[in-house]
């Protein structure tokens, strides 16, 4: 039986860093590219404030992917129409 060797380390915490805040841009489908560069913007300046921001386009099925998202995590869900 081979020999294990155990370190305690007393006083050694480790702390998780904190999540930063999830925010989701569902973006409808035929949004002008000029729509879709000022949503672009925003999530970039959201993101240099420490947020992660997801931009993804809407779904036929809006309220399962709504629900999928909080489920991963997104506390925050925005809706950008054309």
């Amino acid at each position: 039986m081979p020999y294990r060797q155990h370190i305690h380390i007393p006083g050694l915490y480790l702390q998780i860093p904190a999540q930063p805040p999830k925010l989701a841009y569902l973006v409808e489908k035929g949004c002008s590219p000029e729509r879709l560069t000022e949503i672009i913007t925003k999530a970039q300046r959201e993101r240099a404030a420490g947020k992660q921001v997801l931009v993804v386009r809407m779904n036929k099925n809006k309220k399962f992917q709504k629900e999928k998202l909080t489920a991963e995590g997104y506390g925050e869900i925005q809706e950008f129409f054309a």
